[in-house]
C-alpha cells in the first residue's frame, strides 16, 4: 500500500492538484524539485499518469511545460477515487505502463548498421539493422525490427505485447507478429486484461501473431546463443542455405554477396564476422571449391 510518505502517493497528490486548477508559478516550481530530487519520484508521478489515463479512459492533452510534463483529462473522476486507484498500482505497479507519455523520448534507427547504447551500469540497448526503438527513462518501445533489452524492473513493449524484465530480453517486430524471448533472467508478460501475467523464465518465448493469437514456446542454449550471435556482431550459421546466408551478410554491408545456381542450396555451418563477407566467400572457397570474383559493389560466389 501506499503511505502518506510513499512517492506514489504524493505523485497522486499531485495529479489530483493538477486537476483542479491550473498549479500556480511556485508550485510548478516545487513540482519541478520534487520529480529531479529522486529517481523514484519520476517513476511514480509517471505511473500516477498512467493510472489517470486507465482510470479517465479519455484523450489526454499535453499542456503543461515539457519539464513537469503531465496530463490534464477532460472529464475527471473524483479525487478520493483516483488516489484509490493509485493507491492500488503502488502495490501492483508491475503493469503500470503509459500507452502515452508528455515525456521526451530518445529515437535510434539503424539501417545497415548494429548500435550498441548502455544508458547506464545494468541497463542496456542494442539495435539490429533496419529497427526502430523509442526510448524513455522508464519505457522501452519497440518500434519495429530486432533489439535486445537490458535491464533490471525495465518496461518494455511493442504494439500488443508489455513486459516487465530483470534481465535480457530479445524482441522481433514485423507487420505480421511479435516476439519476445528471455535471454536470462526472466520477464513478466501482461495478459489480456491488466490483472492477469505470466512470468517468463529464460529460454521461453512469447509470439503474437497479427490475427491476436498467442504462442509460447521453448528455446534451449544452442537457440539462444544462435538467435543472439547478431549482439556481438555475429552470424552463427546452421541449417542456413548459402543463399540464405548471402542474404543475412547483405542486410548489413554494403558490399552484395551473390551466389551461382550451382552453390544457392548448400550449406554451410560455422561463426562468422557479420561485417566482413570476404571472409565468408574464402570459406565457401575453401569447403566447397567455389570459384570468387568481385568488383566494386558484389563478391561472385561461382
Amino acid at each position: 500500500m501506499a503511505t502518506e510518505n510513499s512517492p506514489d502517493y504524493v505523485a497522486a497528490q499531485w495529479i489530483a492538484r493538477i486537476d483542479r486548477s491550473s498549479l500556480t508559478p511556485q508550485e510548478e516550481q516545487a513540482l519541478k524539485e520534487w520529480i529531479n530530487n529522486d529517481i523514484r519520484h519520476k517513476g511514480a508521478f509517471l505511473r500516477a499518469q498512467a493510472v489517470w489515463l486507465v482510470t479517465q479512459k479519455a484523450r489526454a492533452l499535453q499542456t503543461p511545460p515539457p519539464s513537469v510534463a503531465v496530463y490534464q483529462p477532460t472529464h475527471a473522476p473524483s479525487r478520493r477515487l483516483f488516489l484509490r486507484s493509485a493507491a492500488a498500482a503502488a502495490s501492483f505497479g508491475l503493469f503500470a505502463i503509459a500507452s502515452k507519455t508528455s515525456e521526451a523520448s530518445t529515437q535510434y534507427t539503424t539501417l545497415k548498421n548494429i548500435l550498441h547504447c548502455r544508458q547506464s551500469a545494468g541497463q542496456e540497448l542494442i539495435l539490429d539493422c533496419y529497427s526502430q526503438v523509442d526510448e524513455y527513462s522508464e519505457l522501452t518501445r519497440m518500434v519495429y525490427g530486432r533489439c535486445l533489452v537490458a535491464g533490471a524492473q525495465r518496461a518494455v513493449k511493442t504494439s500488443q505485447l508489455r513486459f516487465v524484465i530483470n534481465g535480457r530480453l530479445l524482441l522481433y517486430k514485423d507487420a505480421n507478429y511479435e516476439s519476445g524471448i528471455v535471454m536470462d533472467g526472466h520477464a513478466s508478460v501482461q495478459g489480456q486484461h491488466r490483472s492477469q501475467y505470466k512470468t517468463l523464465s529464460a529460454g521461453e518465448q512469447i509470439t503474437r501473431n497479427s490475427a491476436g493469437q498467442l504462442h509460447f514456446s521453448y528455446l534451449d542454449a544452442a537457440a539462444l546463443a544462435r538467435l543472439s550471435a547478431w549482439t556481438n556482431g555475429q552470424i552463427s550459421l546452421d541449417t542456413q542455405t548459402i543463399s540464405e546466408a548471402s542474404d543475412i551478410f547483405n542486410r548489413y554491408n554494403q558490399k552484395q554477396l551473390v551466389p551461382s545456381f550451382r552453390l544457392a542450396d548448400y550449406r554451410l555451418s560455422g561463426l562468422f564476422d557479420l561485417s566482413k563477407p570476404d571472409i565468408f566467400a574464402l570459406a565457401v572457397k575453401s569447403v566447397l571449391g567455389a570459384r570468387i570474383r568481385e568488383d566494386g559493389q558484389h563478391i561472385y560466389l561461382e
